[in-house]
């Protein structure tokens, strides 16, 4: 369903539109069947090492692993966050996952304000559990996790680093924003630093953008913002290339930096250059461009160099997923289904009738399997396994309404797929 959702904060309406389909939540703890159809398979590649540790697999926001994923998957094991004593569980927003380890994302709430809030597992790749985490804060925007410098980094209802192993609080630096609680928004963490943005003004900072050094210390802030209480930046993308943060902003109160899109230089945070337009969807990069859907319904590519445009083509509807970018394509759902588009041109290389389901703004619904050169779609109807070059049905099958994949790759075990389905975490295996 297409869609206008409304947030509320303290008694204040906040809307934005959201271009979302629905979950059909599979619930329970029941199997998910390794069968369905197999119109063809390809040959299966060497494993390689390749975890997933940010929203979109990295810092390009490519949604593209090397892993090799060919037919059919099963349940390896299922996962339902347990609440506090007296709490009630609310949603698994998402998951991100490596070899060591899986690291959810999930929400519950109590009798008063600060009972529960945004929360945190950490768990083994079997399935165990390990560790938890409560912020114990007020407002849950279901952001993703990163991992920078072995540790797990949040940020919703304020920034915290935690022990990769234990889930302990991990201490960082102070921030000359001063304030520990009440920062909202996207991070990404590469080597040489780890990039956020506060999209959310209500207690604490304003609007703004910035950078951590190794240690996690204050490196630069910038487009700080003089905004009203509840102001917010109801995009919010961020995207690193070739030393430059892309910041893709749609702020309702545009003070003193107007929405458009954003190009910092990643070591200073100095603005380079910027173009006004309105960005809908998170972005992602490859070499030379960035790719996202800006208002009405287009999906653009800007050069990296001066942000023009280098193509714009329409689409029927949009999600809020960063497009797919592999093997020369930028790939996006619509109303229609899947299509791929040629990096170069913007033109159509195919389409697929499966239409893709998510759940929500900071959610995905595909990934790019570089070692098999296939995509995996998540539907109401089943997981749907894709060849990347052609776009036709190589299987569908297993969990229905699921959102969120991940995939993980260990030279000595092979494939992981990681799903979520509003309820828990859903582990798949080839079989």
């Amino acid at each position: 369903m297409w869609a206008t959702v409304i947030a509320r904060r303290a008694g204040i309406v906040i809307f934005y539109v959201v271009a979302s389909i629905l979950l059909a939540a599979c619930g329970g703890a029941g199997s998910v069947p390794g069968g369905g159809s197999h119109p063809g398979q390809t040959p299966p590649g060497k494993p390689v090492l390749d975890n997933w540790v940010t929203f979109a697999h990295d810092a390009k926001h490519t949604s593209a692993s090397a892993a090799s994923l060919t037919g059919s998957l099963k349940q390896a094991w299922r996962y339902n966050p347990v609440p506090l004593s007296g709490n009630t569980f609310g949603s698994m927003f998402c998951a991100i996952a490596t070899t060591a380890g899986v690291y959810t994302h999930w929400s519950q709430y109590g009798t008063t304000v600060f009972a529960g809030g945004p929360s945190y597992d950490g768990l083994s790749t079997s399935g165990a559990h390990l560790w938890t985490y409560v912020e114990h804060r007020d407002y849950d925007e279901g952001h993703w996790l990163s991992i920078f410098n072995n540790e797990v980094v949040y940020q919703d209802d304020q920034q915290g680093f935690l022990n990769i192993g234990t889930g302990a609080v991990v201490s960082v630096p102070g921030k000359p924003w001063g304030t520990g609680f009440d920062l909202w928004g996207e991070t990404i963490p590469d080597p040489s630093g780890l990039y956020a943005a506060n999209t959310f003004l209500a207690d604490g900072a304003d609007l703004f953008v910035y950078s951590l050094d190794s240690t996690g210390a204050a490196r630069w802030r910038a487009l700080q913002q003089k905004s009203t209480k509840y102001s917010q930046d109801s995009n919010g993308g961020l995207v690193l290339s070739n030393g430059t943060l892309f910041y893709a902003a749609n702020y309702s109160d545009p003070s003193p930096n107007s929405s458009g899109i954003y190009a910092l230089n990643s070591s200073t945070g100095a603005v380079i250059t910027h173009v006004a337009t309105t960005p809908v969807s998170e972005m992602s990069a490859d070499a030379n461009n960035i790719y996202l859907v800006e208002l009405p319904s287009n999906l653009v590519a800007r050069s990296q160099s001066n942000l023009q445009k280098v193509w714009s083509v329409n689409l029927t509807a949009y999600s809020f997923a960063p497009p797919v970018l592999a093997n020369g394509l930028v790939i996006v759902s619509s109303f229609d289904g899947v299509e791929a588009h040629d990096a170069t041109t913007g033109k159509v290389v195919w389409t697929s009738p499966v239409r893709a389901s998510s759940s929500g703004q900071y959610s995905s619904s595909m990934f790019a399997a570089l070692g098999s050169s296939t995509l995996l779609v998540t539907s109401f109807d089943a997981l749907h396994l894709l060849n990347l070059s052609t776009g036709a049905e190589i299987w569908h099958g297993g969990v229905a309404g699921a959102a969120n994949p991940v995939i993980v790759s260990d030279p000595a075990l092979g494939v992981t797929v990681y799903v979520t389905d509003g309820t828990g975490v859903i582990a798949l295996v080839p079989g």
